[in-house]
């Protein structure tokens, strides 16, 4: 069986750990030398064995003695140390099998991990907390490790020249490598997509978490996983920071590292002789890195040979925007050892999302300004024949000195799109990431600024885009488990609080949408009877615009003010906009995962297809019937 088909459809967590792509980004970033040989201790089931041998010229594999009768150039040992009696000797031992410069690449999991803060179990016949309490038998205790034991050990077995990268959220399948020498959050809460552990015992999500850790430096403490490059008389590697985008497949999948500067040009990894210019003129660039010293260059490596095309179409297209006089970061390409990559220079400036966060509060005049500034350039682009899809606040530096938009990464365009489909993603996805934007800017307001209508047709060419992309079809259990159950969570958090339970209702997550215009009783008769099925209920308030297209008048109370209104009843726990992403039943399901979704009995007949669906996803519908003798419908025709 391929290890594609042993993904495909599986819930069983152990078998995505050991057949999934995405456990490749564990080393995937990592630049081997081509003509090198390594020594793989633990191959489990041969996934990163086939990354290895991908990289370099001889890979063996096996930790029995007769793999020592000989000396490597890179040995792996990805859960080797937390099998081994006594670490020191047998990190000693690795050590004595590298040959000259050879690298040592080694795992461990702290015992002090976030996780094991926020409750999961370091193994299953262990407690929650006992890792942190030190409560461990003495034979579990010795497959985790604190960082200060780690370097205790290192010290002892003589590996005098360390470096320490925390894969975020773990080890198992990291989607951010960090350093010491790199703490920028860079959104990591925004881009961080957390496992829901097998042990289900999680009392709060690690996303919400790992950005404030991460900027604060308490990451190297607590980070759940440590990967440490070890060597004798080699080189560590320049690479401080590293995002793979392994799961966009081989044409889109990439390695985007920042690198440090080296103190001596000549230790430059990258090849510096045969680099294509991206930028019409380099002064082009307004210069925000305040500190060149520190970080020298961020590079861009294909993840598989198909995905130098897509490096070349990034150059090509930084070129083409440069000339249309979008202001981006200057790209060049380079070649070496490693094949193609693509290199840029390190930008010190904030994040536009995180400034229109502070904007949106404080000068909403500005704010709106960016929107128009981001809008021209899409329409400016758009005008020449291609439309370029990422224009937009995520791929965006703010420079604060000249208040001026720096934008990168734009690898993404369409022929047969048009500037309001790409207008349409950037307001959708910057809402997303900052759903106080809301409060302040409503978004269908930002839609009608723009034109944008048609809400239908641009989200079905979003959701075709997106799964070209991201591959969300071969992935969709991995999005299940990176969306942790939130209200279990708090039941467990009741639980250690002392909390009497309340008698068990048959669905934990309930979702009832309506458009709650002229509230009245028998609104609340229905809310009441939704939240006596479930722990915790959504409810989804239709927006302004979505009302209008579907009954072709539009409410007597705006959606501000029916969704006010919904929040403060005491039977809902959530209330969340409805529009034209997310009326689609089984799309609101993708993003809440509900057990169950709640409506009058007068559509009864006419969801069956979707009712099934929803079954094979282990979710349900209940119907009420509608209080007899009120309805907004009533109250209008009054009035």
């Amino acid at each position: 069986m391929q290890r594609e088909d042993r993904i495909s459809g599986s819930s069983d967590w152990k078998v995505h750990m050991q057949y999934s792509p995405l456990r490749r980004s564990l080393f995937n970033w990592y630049e081997f030398r081509k003509d090198a040989s390594l020594l793989e201790l633990e191959p489990e089931s041969g996934i990163l064995t086939e990354l290895f041998r991908e990289r370099v010229r001889e890979v063996a594999a096996g930790n029995e003695p007769e793999a020592f009768s000989r000396t490597y150039d890179y040995i792996i040992a990805v859960g080797a140390l937390e099998k081994e009696a006594d670490p020191v000797a047998a990190i000693r031992k690795w050590i004595g099998s590298l040959k000259k410069g050879g690298i040592l690449l080694l795992t461990a999991e702290n015992r002090y991990g976030l996780k094991y803060f926020l409750g999961d179990r370091p193994s299953e016949d262990s407690l929650p907390f006992s890792g942190i309490s030190n409560e461990l038998s003495e034979e579990t205790a010795k497959r985790f490790f604190t960082r200060q034991e780690l370097l205790q050990i290192l010290q002892n077995a003589g590996a005098e020249a360390h470096k320490f990268y925390y894969p975020v959220p773990d080890g198992r399948m990291p989607q951010m490598i960090f350093t010491d020498a790199y703490s920028n959050g860079l959104n990591a809460a925004e881009r961080l997509i957390d496992y829901d552990y097998v042990s289900g015992d999680l009392l709060a999500q690690e996303h919400r978490v790992f950005a404030d850790m991460i900027s604060s430096g308490a990451l190297p403490f607590m980070a759940n996983t440590y990967l440490m490059e070890i060597t004798k008389d080699g080189k560590l590697s320049d690479i401080v920071y590293a995002v793979p985008t392994t799961d966009r497949g081989e044409y889109y999948g990439t390695a985007t590292t920042i690198r440090a500067a080296a103190a001596d040009p000549a230790d430059s990894d990258l090849s510096q002789g045969s680099l294509e210019r991206g930028t019409a003129e380099a002064e082009a660039v307004p210069a925000a890195d305040k500190n060149p010293d520190v970080y020298k260059a961020v590079v861009k490596r294909p993840l598989r040979k198909a995905g130098e095309e897509n490096l070349r179409t990034l150059h090509r297209y930084t070129k083409e925007l440069e000339l249309s006089g979008v202001p981006i970061v200057e790209t060049e390409l380079g070649e070496d050892e490693n094949g193609l990559f693509l290199q840029m220079p390190f930008i010190r400036a904030e994040g536009l999302n995180d400034v229109l966060k502070r904007l949106v509060r404080e000068d909403t005049e500005r704010f709106l300004s960016v929107f128009d500034e981001i809008w021209e350039y899409i329409r400016r682009t758009s005008d020449a024949g291609r439309t370029f899809l990422d224009l937009a606040p995520c791929n965006c530096f703010y420079l604060e000195d000249t208040g001026s938009l720096l934008f990168y990464d734009q690898e993404f365009a369409a022929e047969e799109a048009d500037s309001g489909f790409a207008m349409y993603r950037t307001l959708k996805y910057c809402w997303q990431a900052a759903p106080v934007m809301q409060k302040y800017v409503p978004l269908e307001k930002m839609y009608a600024r723009y034109g944008i209508s048609d809400f239908e047709e641009l989200e079905k060419k979003e959701k075709a885009f997106i799964q070209g992309i991201r591959n969300t079809d071969r992935f969709r259990q991995m999005y299940v488990w990176g969306t942790p159950d939130r209200e279990q969570m708090r039941d467990r958090c009741r639980r250690i609080a002392g909390m009497q339970e309340e008698k068990k209702k048959p669905y934990r997550i309930g979702y009832v949408p309506g458009v709650f215009d002229l509230f009245h009783s028998g609104h609340l008769r229905l809310l009441e009877r939704c939240k006596e099925r479930c722990d915790y209920l959504i409810v989804g308030v239709l927006t302004d615009e979505l009302v209008e297209y579907y009954k072709g008048h539009g409410t007597v109370i705006s959606y501000a003010d029916r969704a006010r209104v919904i929040e403060g009843l005491k039977v809902v726990d959530e209330v969340i906009p409805v529009d034209f992403s997310n009326t689609d039943k089984l799309d609101a399901w993708e993003r809440l995962h509900y057990d169950c979704h709640f409506s009058g009995d007068d559509h009864i007949n006419h969801w069956n297809d979707v009712w099934e669906e929803l079954k094979k996803r282990g979710s349900n519908m209940e119907f009420f019937s509608y209080t007899q003798g009120i309805s907004s419908t009533e109250i209008r025709k009054k009035l």
